[in-house]
């Protein structure tokens, strides 16, 4: 089952913890496994924290830099296809879990992709 998280709290994480941001939070032990695939561009967050973009049409694009990578990506797609068969992973990134972020977009997409896929809490 998918559930999602912030770095900064552990007492949401169930089973594997998977890291989908570009950065790696300072002061804290790795702890988790990363997935590049899955970060946003870094064009597209700093248009989003500059206020550029919206989160609406950062969803969008970072939606659209997904499907580009799925199709191009062979790792990729066996993760999603084998994502089902984990159990327990937690997707993690920087925001709280009352933030708008791109690790619930994410896990969405990822459903869409494979809908055996369980999802649990998106926080």
């Amino acid at each position: 089952m998918l559930h999602t998280a912030s770095f900064y709290q552990h007492q949401y994480w169930v089973g594997a913890p998977f890291r989908v941001s570009r950065l790696h939070p300072r002061g804290q032990k790795v702890q988790w496994q990363s997935l590049p695939f899955f970060y946003p561009s870094a064009e597209l967050v700093k248009a989003l924290r500059s206020g550029k973009v919206d989160f609406e049409f950062f969803s969008r694009s970072y939606r659209a830099l997904l499907e580009e990578r799925y199709a191009a990506n062979d790792l990729m797609k066996r993760w999603v296809a084998e994502a089902p068969g984990l159990g327990d992973f937690t997707l993690l990134c920087f925001e709280r879990d009352n933030a708008p972020c791109h690790r619930r977009v994410l896990a969405r997409w990822l459903k869409e992709k494979d809908p055996e896929l369980e999802l649990g809490r998106l926080r």
